[in-house]
């Protein structure tokens, strides 16, 4: 629909004293001044709220409900939306639909398939579409979201006819539309960095599963088929062959209980950074020769939940290697505290290895360093491996905060 334009003419009226015109215009622009002040200063909290989107760890879910909240505000708008685009293509995803208002106003029947309409415009001429549709009596205002002149997706606003947008809040939204395309972008690579993870501790498991507790319970039953044979010709010889196989499916269970916990850590919230590695430190030196301390420098200071939740899942792996690889009779886990980072230390007194031998054999997968170091990656961190055979190994750790 084409968009009815109005134009806005100054009146003379003769009956009018001039001191009484020039007092009623300057409280008619102190107020519009006054709006436009309140407006800008809604569009810079949208903005604080979206840039902050930027750096957590919201889901995108999250991201483009903060999105729409933000889009509400700032127009004054009844009712506000925002729905992405199908991979590869300007064609919308009527499934990544977000809507702020009233369900009773309206309806989403009509501006959902004029959003479909006239997103190929609005994605071509890279700039805020509005329009008024006469059936239904309103204002429909688009706003295009690209990323490096890709279409991700379109936010919308929604008034009656005597609601009509300002060029203010036409041109906030368009701002706000250039924040939220950061923000989702960030969002979706943070999930795939997600699943990334998840893949590598799917695939770390499934290896540590065959390795260990597969080939325990494999032996245990080749043992027990002996043992069934045996049985009536020699039952002290079985007798004694079944207390060894007792214990190897005991170290078994043990290893599948780590297993577990590893997939169902303690919440970091409830023990805290160093509670939780105190408590895992505990759990897999339980049993074991070897003796591990934890030690904390420094005024402990609050970190993002994701950087505590690295420093968490690197000390385990570390703590895990030293534990079932290094020979080690002591280890020692030091988390520091300093103003603009954390560091996390984790050092053994085992047979060390040589980290370039390491890492042209399988990437440094035998010792976990791949896994390590991708997390430490993914927090903008710095990992530092000094290890040397027959020297023991240490392993540093540092975010920003």
């Amino acid at each position: 629909m084409p968009i009815e334009s109005k134009a806005f003419l100054g009146a003379h009226h003769g009956d009018v004293h001039p001191g009484s015109l020039v007092r009623r215009t300057w409280r008619s622009i102190s107020r519009r001044f006054a709006n436009r002040g309140k407006r800008q200063a809604e569009l810079i909290t949208a903005l604080n709220d979206v840039a902050s989107a930027v750096s957590s760890t919201l889901s995108l879910d999250d991201v483009l409900e903060t999105i729409v909240s933000r889009a509400k505000v700032i127009t004054n708008t009844e009712k506000a939306a925002l729905v992405l685009t199908q991979e590869h293509s300007d064609s919308l995803d009527a499934e990544t639909l977000v809507v702020r208002g009233s369900r009773a106003e309206h309806p989403e029947e009509w501006w959902a398939g004029e959003l479909a309409d006239i997103a190929p415009i609005v994605f071509r001429d890279r700039t805020a579409y509005l329009s008024f549709n006469r059936d239904h009596d309103a204002w429909l205002l688009c706003v295009p979201i690209s990323v490096r002149d890709r279409p991700v997706g379109l936010i919308a606003a929604i008034n009656s006819r005597s609601h009509e947008f300002s060029p203010d809040q036409v041109d906030f939204v368009s701002i706000l539309g250039a924040f939220a395309a950061i923000a989702i972008e960030n969002a979706r690579l943070a999930e795939q960095s997600k699943y990334v993870l998840l893949a590598s501790e799917r695939d770390r498991i499934a290896r540590e599963m065959h390795d260990g507790i597969a080939q325990s319970l494999f032996s245990v039953a080749l043992g027990l088929e002996v043992c069934r044979k045996q049985v009536l010709r020699d039952p002290v010889t079985v007798a004694a062959r079944l207390d060894e196989l007792q214990e190897s499916v005991d170290l078994s269970r043990k290893e599948l209980r780590r297993f577990i916990y590893d997939l169902r850590p303690v919440k970091l919230q409830e023990l805290g950074l160093a509670g939780a590695i105190e408590y895992w430190v505990h759990e897999v030196t339980s049993g074991e020769s070897v003796l591990g301390t934890l030690s904390v420098e420094g005024e402990m200071r609050n970190i993002s939940p994701s950087a505590e939740a690295c420093l968490y899942r690197v000390a385990k792996e570390a703590v895990s290697n030293i534990v079932k690889h290094s020979g080690a009779a002591r280890f020692e886990v030091v988390i520091t505290y300093a103003a603009n980072g954390v560091s996390l230390r984790v050092a053994d007194d085992g047979t060390g290895f040589d980290p370039l031998a390491n890492a042209r054999s399988a990437g440094g997968e035998g010792l976990g360093l791949r896994s390590i170091y991708e997390r430490v990656k993914r927090e903008n961190g710095r990992l530092d491996v000094v290890a040397e055979p027959g020297a023991g190994t240490t392993i540093y750790v540092r975010l920003p905060i």
